[in-house]
């Protein structure tokens, strides 16, 4: 069975959709109803990115979104079918279209929204990649921390890849007991304390955003970050605020995914991050990633 993964944040890059856009009719009808619902050229931001603007967390997040769509709108003319959806971090919007719980204009526009409150309302902080160290020595590492401010694991993203996020002077204490811990620290280029509980008011005003939303039921299981099952899309703002503040368990997903069938895992639009942390999870897994006309052929 198919699975079909979406980048999250950070995956962003110039050129991105392009080779869809320009081989796929379907592909530039999608950045054409994007661009019309946002009132700004999305081709453009994701091909040229002339003012570097896929590096603003308002800008990566439709880009990223929209990307991923056209991808996979590609996918099913193609005769390519998932069995199951899963999306890192914010790839689970991405999911939610592709899944038709939420309508693709409403949602560019919902997480253009969301990547503004996150930039205005977050608490000043940052995220860290910590490497070759396990969940347990990562989360006491973090509460050895926490006497200088919050810092928490954030991303649960293969066994020995934890992102600790978190107040910038917690995140400096973290760094030698990592090292002391025989692991590596490795900061991240991100605006913020992402998937903690200094995204709280963030989440608060987000949970507003979705008050005129109705989601629709899923024509495929989505595997959520929140809890690594399938997705109940009942109280869906609920759940989306509590994907901002939550920690991302994508190793934990990939599992569930695997138990319920998945054997081919498909990465759509913008890299190889999340097929490489699937390989690192279990190896024998076959991993694919389709970025271009000639990888769908």
């Amino acid at each position: 069975m198919n699975v079909i993964m979406f980048s999250g944040q950070g995956a962003q890059k110039a050129g991105m959709g392009k080779d869809f856009y320009n081989n796929f009719v379907i592909a530039k009808q999608t950045f054409e109803e994007a661009s019309d619902a946002l009132s700004f050229d999305v081709a453009a931001l994701c091909f040229e990115d002339a003012n570097n603007q896929l590096a603003l967390t308002q800008f990566a997040q439709p880009a990223l979104v929209t990307t991923g769509i056209a991808a996979y709108r590609v996918l099913q003319q193609e005769g390519i079918t998932a069995g199951l959806l899963m999306g890192l971090s914010l790839g689970e919007y991405t999911a939610l279209v592709a899944a038709g719980v939420l309508d693709f204009a409403r949602c560019v526009k919902l997480v253009h929204k969301r990547g503004l409150l996150m930039t205005e309302l977050a608490v000043q902080g940052g995220m860290t990649a910590v490497m070759g160290l396990g969940r347990d020595v990562v989360e006491q590492i973090c509460e050895k921390a926490s006497y200088v401010g919050h810092v928490a694991c954030a991303n649960f993203n293969t066994p020995q890849q934890i992102v600790i996020s978190g107040e910038k002077a917690a995140l400096d204490a973290c760094i030698p007991l990592i090292k002391e811990a025989k692991g590596k620290a490795i900061p991240l280029k991100v605006s913020g304390p992402f998937h903690t509980k200094l995204m709280q008011k963030a989440a608060d005003a987000f949970v507003l955003e979705m008050a005129d939303i109705t989601p629709k039921a899923a024509t495929l299981p989505i595997i959520s970050n929140v809890t690594a099952d399938v997705l109940a899309t009942d109280n869906l703002a609920e759940h989306l605020s509590k994907h901002m503040t939550g920690s991302v368990l994508w190793d934990y997903s990939v599992v569930k995914a695997k138990e319920m069938g998945g054997t081919k895992f498909i990465e759509l639009g913008c890299g190889n991050t999340l097929v490489n942390f699937v390989k690192k999870i279990d190896d024998t897994l076959e991993t694919y990633t389709i970025e271009s006309a000639a990888e769908v052929k």
